[in-house]
């Protein structure tokens, strides 16, 4: 496969992080930094930790995410499909199906030895 073209399907990526990814990095470290001046219960050095730990959070999730394939907002975005499909039905007949009515055929079997042809066993 020519790398030019693989290149150019791909998404846009900064330092191996797409936008998305990034906006989660920024947001992490703005909630950190928020958290750690003003919504911290524990102030000085602790609360600085403590912020810092809670504002990688989503800048973890967003490293962890660029190492694989998978795609949170499409798994997401296909359970949604999925879920407003018309065509969702629960297995089985339903309320109106009377399903089949399954007989045994019976077979006419000779009752006396009159009745068989024994030269046509033999041909």
């Amino acid at each position: 496969m020519n790398r030019a073209f693989k290149h150019l399907e791909a998404k846009l990526r900064f330092a191996d992080l797409t936008i998305g990814q990034w906006a989660a990095v920024i947001a992490g470290l703005l909630f950190g930094l928020v958290f750690a001046q003003y919504l911290s219960p524990i102030g000085g050095l602790w609360g600085a930790v403590l912020g810092i730990y809670l504002g990688a959070l989503p800048a973890s999730a967003a490293f962890f995410a660029s190492l694989s394939e998978f795609d949170l907002g499409g798994l997401l975005v296909a359970a949604l499909r999925r879920r407003r499909e018309p065509g969702r039905y629960l297995p089985g007949a339903g309320s109106t199906g009377i399903g089949y009515r399954v007989t045994v055929a019976v077979k006419e079997t000779p009752t006396t030895t009159d009745d068989l042809d024994l030269v046509a066993l033999w041909d």
